[in-house]
């Protein structure tokens, strides 16, 4: 069974062609759901962030870029020359830099590991991760995790926030008091809220009418519904846009009804959530325009691309390992354990010992307990005492408690 991956990135596809291959969360779903059912594919996840979209997959399917084109319903033909193919260990490689940052248009920025983290778990949610694609995934993001915790880059703590922070700054000379309006309030809106409220700014955010539950509001950021949006415009020194939207946030119309407009203006989405047509009436960023940022001194490169090899021979390990036996490895009660739910009850010695077995079996680990002896990456730890309730969705439970009386 074969590893490959296609992909395209912000280096290799200009922005009006990355867009026809960005997918919402919905969209994943639904691309994992269709790629199931292709012929020789035996496993996928899809990772698609605002500078990137790549497919991995197992199996014996056709290139993953024609599938990718096709499942995305766009042009082959205009998008093959931008991507990028590889196979087997140079595809293992290849995802482990990107966890590290090493391929991200901010080097070694960190939000990289958690997209890289959430594509396996849309992936398994799904029931489209194998073994194999759970495995490469987890090595990818202690990759990432140990890159950032290791290795002191440059420009530490990078990330598109600082870079929309950094630009304003430069355009509106200083952010003191500037008055900035952000639409969105997802995980990229509320980080570019943060970090602008941070650095002085005065700054609103928009929130969704229809959205229930508790809403998280940076702190020191007032709000404005976003339906309000266009109004809330006039007297703002900048706007700034990262939404999920399937339809612009902010059009050419909309600015010429607002009495004194923004002048600078960033959007941080993929698609773009403005119309390309305001960048005519104020200074306009997209993604692309924000531009790349820090390259790392060669020590610091050569200290990550280190850890991709030790990762990667970890990753190796784990493949000889499985091929000794069956096509797949199985718990010795003879559970196909790969990308399902097992809850482990202990924290001591006989606790470490059996995560350790576990995390040869492709499966997702929560350990239960008020203590951990040691805490591997890749695992969840609920730091209580077992509850019965704790057992719901779990294909296994194991006791693993050093009190045997």
């Amino acid at each position: 069974m074969s590893l490959v991956m296609s992909g395209l990135d912000c280096h290799r596809a200009p922005l009006a062609l990355r867009e026809q291959l960005a997918f919402s969360r919905e969209g994943v779903h639904t691309m994992l759901e269709w790629l199931k059912k292709q012929p020789g594919v035996e496993g996928a996840v899809l990772l698609s962030t605002c500078n990137r979209t790549e497919l991995y997959l197992t199996g014996e399917a056709e290139t993953p870029w024609r599938l990718l084109c096709r499942g995305a319903q766009a042009g082959e033909g205009a998008l093959q020359p931008y991507f990028e193919t590889r196979t087997g260990l140079d595809a293992a490689r290849h995802l482990m830099e990107v966890a590290c940052g090493l391929h991200s248009q901010i080097l070694g920025e960190d939000q990289i590991i958690t997209q890289v983290r959430t594509a396996l778990d849309e992936a398994q949610e799904a029931k489209a991760a194998d073994g194999v694609l759970s495995a490469l995934f987890r090595h990818a993001v202690t990759a990432g995790k140990r890159a950032k915790t290791q290795v002191t880059l440059t420009r530490d703590g990078a990330n598109l926030g600082t870079q929309c922070r950094d630009v304003l700054a430069r355009e509106l000379n200083g952010l003191a008091g500037r008055r900035i309006l952000v639409i969105g309030n997802g995980q990229m809106g509320r980080l570019a809220a943060e970090t602008l409220r941070a650095a002085g700014a005065q700054v609103t955010v928009t929130l969704r009418s229809y959205h229930h539950g508790q809403t998280i509001v940076p702190a020191g950021c007032a709000t404005v519904p976003y339906e309000s949006r266009i109004a809330a415009l006039s007297g703002m020194d900048a706007v700034l846009s990262a939404t999920t939207s399937p339809h612009y946030t902010l059009t050419a119309a909309d600015l010429h009804t607002v009495p004194d407009p923004p002048k600078v203006a960033v959007d941080l989405a993929v698609p773009r959530d403005m119309e390309p047509a305001c960048g005519e009436l104020l200074t306009y960023y997209d993604t692309d325009a924000l531009g790349a940022a820090g390259v790392g001194s060669e020590e610091e490169l050569s200290e990550i691309h280190a850890i991709v090899d030790e990762e990667l021979a970890r990753f190796e390990q784990w493949q000889r390992r499985s091929r000794m036996g069956e096509s797949r490895l199985r718990f010795p009660i003879f559970l196909d354990l790969s990308g399902r739910n097992v809850v482990l009850v202990g924290g001591g010695q006989i606790a470490a010992r059996r995560i350790g077995v576990l995390r040869q079996f492709g499966c997702r680990i929560t350990v239960i307990s008020p203590t951990l002896s040691c805490r591997p990456d890749g695992l969840t730890w609920i730091e209580r005492p077992y509850t019965p309730g704790d057992l719901a969705g779990a294909a296994l439970a194991i006791a693993a408690t050093d009190d045997r009386s």
